[in-house]
């Protein structure tokens, strides 16, 4: 497994986090501004009524590299089909095991090509001290180099396949 260095140090600070609060910290206990070098990469999803995913913060990077702002939006109206159910699997292994995921994967776009892309996800409880897991952050970065151009283009329906090369269950706490 290999953390690009932006999302090693949001995965430390959660660490941190949960090694002083002795469990899964609250959302408050994060703020996303005090990463810049990451802000661009990060994704804040919120579960809501019905056990739905909603974007609640959109990095600038994830607006670039697929064509638009879905801040306010639901998994199900921007993904569909096996990306979709992909996709959400990752959240919900998060949200069962309570703890971070690391996953690599590649997905093909625009007639054949592909794009890595490496995501590591951190839960986080509501504010109001329950106990339930209510967020998401996900810092998502993209390996542009030789696998396609700097904007990727998701094809839909019969065009899309994804595969990944690696999923981790993450430590609480970091090895040194």
């Amino acid at each position: 497994m290999t953390l690009d260095p932006r999302q090693k140090e949001i995965y430390d600070a959660w660490c941190r986090e949960q090694a002083a609060e002795g469990e899964v910290p609250p959302r408050a206990a994060f703020d996303p501004v005090a990463f810049p070098r990451a802000l661009s990469t990060l994704v804040l999803v919120e579960r809501i009524e019905n056990d739905e995913l909603c974007f609640r913060l959109v990095g600038t990077d994830m607006v670039e590299a697929w064509g638009g702002d879905f801040t306010g939006r639901r998994l199900h109206e921007i993904m569909k089909g096996e990306y979709h159910d992909f996709i959400r699997g990752l959240f919900d292994e998060c949200i069962a095991r309570r703890g971070p995921i690391f996953s690599h994967s590649r997905f093909q776009w625009d007639k054949g090509r592909a794009l890595d892309t490496r995501r590591l996800m951190l839960p986080f409880r509501r504010d109001t001290g329950s106990d339930d897991i209510a967020f998401i952050l996900v810092s998502q970065v993209f390996d542009h180099g030789k696998q396609g151009p700097s904007k990727p283009i998701v094809q839909a329906g019969d065009t899309f396949e994804i595969v990944e090369l690696e999923r981790q269950h993450l430590l609480a706490t970091p090895p040194n």
